[in-house]
């Protein structure tokens, strides 16, 4: 199993026990991180159906994927 990257550990440390999180918000809380390589990595975790990811106009909001045990 591939180890968790700084950037994921930050990502899913802020989304956990948030119920939707703003883009900009997330950027703001990760200033290690520019905005490019937050998105490349929600992408990425979306598509391992880690994080939901809600479009709206003009912004979006991510959210941990629940898992069902």
């Amino acid at each position: 199993m591939a180890t968790e990257r700084p950037i994921t550990d930050r990502i899913l440390g802020l989304l956990q026990g948030s119920k939707d999180y703003e883009f900009d918000a997330l950027v703001a809380g990760s200033p290690e991180f520019n905005a490019s390589d937050i998105y490349n990595e929600i992408s990425r975790l979306s598509r391992a159906g880690k994080v939901k990811i809600t479009r709206g106009v003009g912004s979006f909001t991510i959210r941990q994927a629940t898992t069902v045990r």
